[in-house]
């Protein structure tokens, strides 16, 4: 086999983009080095490491204690849908997932890969990519994780931003080629040293073999097996790069270290909550290649010496059997997830007896009703979280208040996570104000693609971070979460609201437009067009406008699935489209049906 050092990471008829005279990319910005010297201020570290929030390891070094207590104890179970039957669970313990981890960690190194670079991987839900995650922590890189959903337009953007040395990718997957859309961006960006596909598109793209190259070379057993691990302090370093979509056309990376991630998990002294009981097994509906995901799904159980359970194709009766099979201790998913997992258990209901808490919500609220409905069809305590990218679990309801069932509160905050507005006395609605946040959790900064240098948290404003998102104090010392960042939606998927909003207005039949996210009770939470027609007597189609939005780059993901015709749209005093009168309109609304305008007044 051809040494992968040797062999150029691009087919040879492509052409590289020029680098600058420093050997970095566009601008001279050397991303890996960027990131290397960002770091929190000593005395905000020596705090929170002296409050045990933060600490020296991380949790690749959890995962290699667990595998030596408890080599046997299972670290993931997993389904794959479009596995024959006899081949579509997988399962592995401790030990062997450990091995893996070592396994891809050298197998990086031998790569060229080295402490500070980013390595990015757009995978489903699949074991490998929570290894891939483990393994970039092991060896001090820095991962960027890609929702399987994005496509060139997102990947390039991503990739070019990060400056990404290493990226993996399925050979397709839900009938898009992924590795071939790599292969065509590959010459657009010279950072990018390798490319490796999981699947049979390797050979034909000039692509690296994750199968061959990965999984079955033992380079834990050769001289990149026995190095030394990352330089001490690497815990308070950004390891992980999550991209936000929808803040504009270039979008923004979130900037978390092992440690801000930890303190997500080192704050919980809520029993009920989801704590920090060992071996716990955690489940989670959203992709895994997000932040929330990796929270719950690869952070949690390394921490505790647990079991991430991962289904690469959503499907809510899917959803049941495996946590019923594997003995789920904890779910997390989104409001929309939970809709149809409660209609599939009311159908064909499974006992789920390990399951003592579900968590729902996340960058959306939880309805009232599905707060009251799902516990009984659970057998277990339902709980509302707010969160953010930039700080992961932001604030959890305790499940047994009043204002908390009629939907009043997001809950309060963990231990060491400052709040503004600060909680405390009820406050009406129109009394809220910019929810900023401030603590361990908190990322370590944010990088506006195209801007020359991230934005540290720690850099200004006494470290208060302002998530996008609007709030006021509950009275029960939590929050209520009033406005979600406009320029964004989706609890799955993050969609760009702003860009779709532009390339609706370039569609001549469409005079004014605002995209809305809406529950759908089939596809769970998708982006609704509202559109006020330019000629009211022949307005354009769903159908059409999906097209007109494909045309112009908008990932499938970012489609809308839902198109509301209005004679106009809400707006303020200062002219802006009033977003949260228009999602509680269409919450009341019949799909489909004709409206002069939206009556936002109730």
């Amino acid at each position: 086999m051809t040494d992968p050092r040797t062999r150029p990471a691009r087919r040879e008829d492509d052409t590289r983009a020029p680098r600058g005279e420093d050997g970095t990319g566009q601008g001279g910005t050397d991303v890996a080095a960027v990131l290397a010297a960002l770091a929190p201020p000593p005395a905000v570290a020596a705090a929170f490491h002296g409050r045990g929030w933060w600490r020296t390891g991380t949790f690749a070094d959890d995962l290699a204690r667990t595998a030596a207590r408890f080599p046997r104890r299972p670290a993931v179970v997993q389904h794959r849908l479009h596995r024959p039957a006899d081949r579509r669970a997988v399962r592995l313990d401790q030990a062997r997932l450990a091995l893996y981890v070592e396994r891809f960690s050298a197998a990086l190194a031998s790569l060229g890969i080295t402490e500070g670079d980013p390595v990015a991987y757009q995978l489903p839900d699949w074991w490998e990519a929570a290894a891939l995650a483990l393994a970039c922590m092991r060896l001090g890189a820095v991962a960027v994780p890609v929702l399987p959903t994005v496509r060139e337009r997102g990947l390039r953007a991503i990739l070019a931003a990060s400056q990404a040395r290493l990226c993996v990718v399925p050979d397709s997957w839900e009938d898009f080629p992924h590795a071939e859309a790599l292969a065509d961006l590959a010459a657009e960006l010279p950072w990018l040293r390798h490319r490796v596909v999981v699947g049979d598109a390797a050979r034909t793209t000039g692509a690296l073999d994750f199968g061959s190259y990965f999984l079955r070379t033992a380079h834990e057993r050769g001289p990149y097996g026995r190095r030394p691990g990352p330089r001490p302090g690497h815990a308070d370093r950004v390891c992980l790069m999550v991209t936000v979509m929808g803040l504009g056309e270039e979008y923004t990376a979130v900037l978390h270290t092992p440690n801000t991630l930890y303190a997500n998990i080192s704050t919980q002294d809520d029993r009920g909550g989801p704590g920090r009981r060992p071996g716990e097994v955690f489940y989670s509906a959203l992709p895994q290649t997000s932040l929330a995901s990796t929270l719950y799904t690869v952070c949690w159980p390394a921490a505790v010496g647990g079991t991430g359970v991962y289904q690469d194709v959503w499907t809510p009766d899917g959803c049941l059997d495996l946590m019923a099979e594997a003995g789920v201790h904890q779910a997390y998913a989104s409001p929309a997830h939970w809709a149809e997992v409660l209609l599939a258990q009311r159908r064909r209901p499974r006992d789920l007896p390990a399951l003592r808490l579900a968590l729902s919500g996340g960058r959306t609220g939880t309805a009232p009703s599905l707060l009251a409905e799902l516990p009984p069809a659970l057998g277990a305590p339902v709980r509302a979280v707010w969160g953010a990218p930039e700080l992961g679990l932001g604030t959890l309801t305790r499940g047994d208040t009043p204002a908390e069932r009629a939907g009043e509160s997001d809950g309060v905050p963990p231990a060491g996570l400052e709040l503004s507005p600060l909680p405390g006395r009820a406050a009406p609605r129109d009394e809220a104000s910019a929810l900023r946040v401030r603590g361990p959790s908190v990322c370590l900064g944010t990088w506006r693609h195209g801007a020359p240098a991230p934005s540290a948290t720690w850099a200004a404003d006494g470290g208060w971070l302002d998530t996008g998102d609007r709030a006021r104090p509950d009275g029960l010392g939590g929050i209520r979460v009033t406005g979600r960042a406009a320029a964004r939606t989706g609890a799955l998927f993050v969609v760009p609201v702003d860009r779709i909003e532009a390339a609706l207005l370039d569609h001549p039949g469409v005079r004014e437009a605002a995209v809305i996210g809406h529950v759908d009770p089939e596809q769970g939470e998708r982006p609704c067009a509202v559109v006020v027609p330019a000629v009211e007597e022949s307005p354009p189609g769903l159908l059409e406008l999906r097209e007109h939005l494909s045309a112009r780059g908008v990932d499938e993901a970012g489609l809308p699935t839902r198109l509301e015709l209005v004679g106009s749209l809400p707006r303020d005093d200062r002219g802006e489209v009033r977003k949260d009168g228009l999602r509680d309109w269409l919450e009341r609304l019949r799909p489909g049906r004709p409206h002069p305008a939206p009556d936002t007044t109730r």
